[in-house]
């Protein structure tokens, strides 16, 4: 009988210790899903995605003149981190939101120009309506110099107004620590999204003679990124450079190089630290500074 039990014991500690290791498996992995953009999955599936998460990454770009680049370039760049960082961190993105302010580039005829204070009210709908819907953890991600004129009054009205944390991510500041190179990010970027083909082969861009400004580099550096004294650029050539003609073979080297850059760049930023992060500061405030201050603070 005693070997009875002991056979049973441990084929029981055998049993145990693989569904311990299946869950944790699970834990540390995202599960799979027919794909991750919100406007690709039907509600069933968005339901479905709900009762076990709440993560939601919004790429908010511009369509603007960039060298050899589409003019949707600074909007790709962030859908692309967004794709990868939702399949690491178990979250969605939110796709299509390509139209806030450009800056200085409004001198081109690609340039679609929206303000600041107009793009901030369409965001703040769009950050109402993903609360509505569950999703407390709501990540905005750019790499386009001015986009926190429009970006952080998002983020620090809307956390006074529903007191949920959301996040804005300026990836530039990543790329630099990943020490990636911005140009070979972009060509990552078109193939991390199946764009590669949009960039054009063998384009030469000539800058028209023009003069340049006296003073501009001098008043910029007094303020953060485009937001410390209004300008326009003297050439849509001088956004982006001037393009260059290149091979498909080099198109394709480079956005290699470029992924393996997205991909150091997330590694830097540690995306499921920052989601936990973010779980965390919650709950502080939540838990801590409202019960203490909620009288006083901001409704």
């Amino acid at each position: 009988m005693s070997k009875v039990f002991a056979t049973f014991g441990a084929r029981f500690a055998r049993l145990t210790l693989c569904t311990i290791g299946f869950a944790l498996i699970c834990w540390c992995q995202a599960p799979q899903m027919r794909t991750r953009y919100l406007t690709s999955l039907t509600n069933t599936e968005i339901e479905e995605y709900l009762k076990r998460n709440d993560v939601i990454f919004i790429p908010v770009g511009n369509v603007e003149v960039h060298g050899g680049f589409p003019t949707d370039c600074e909007y790709v760049g962030p859908l692309a981190f967004a794709q990868k960082m939702a399949e690491e961190a178990d979250g969605l993105v939110l796709p299509n939101l390509a139209y806030f302010f450009p800056g200085g580039t409004v001198v081109g005829k690609g340039t679609i120009y929206i303000t600041p204070s107009e793009g901030l009210p369409y965001l703040k709908a769009i950050a109402r309506s993903l609360l509505r819907q569950g999703f407390r953890r709501q990540i905005y991600l750019t790499d386009h110099g001015p986009s926190p004129q429009t970006l952080s009054p998002l983020v620090r009205e809307f956390f006074d107004e529903t007191k949920d944390p959301i996040l804005y991510i300026e990836m530039g500041s990543l790329m630099r620590k990943a020490h990636a190179d911005f140009n070979k990010v972009l060509f990552g970027a078109y193939s991390v999204v199946g764009r590669l083909d949009d960039i054009p082969l063998n384009v030469t861009q000539v800058m028209q003679e023009h003069p340049s400004d006296p003073g501009l580099n001098k008043l910029q550096a007094l303020g953060p990124g485009s937001g410390a004294i209004g300008a326009y650029f003297g050439d849509p050539g001088e956004h982006g450079g001037l393009a260059k003609p290149i091979t498909a073979e080099q198109r394709a080297q480079f956005a290699k190089e470029g992924v393996a850059m997205i991909d150091a760049t997330l590694k830097v930023a540690d995306v499921k630290g920052i989601v936990q992060a973010m779980r965390d500061h919650d709950k502080f405030t939540q838990d801590v500074i409202l019960p203490k201050y909620g009288n006083i603070l901001p409704k």
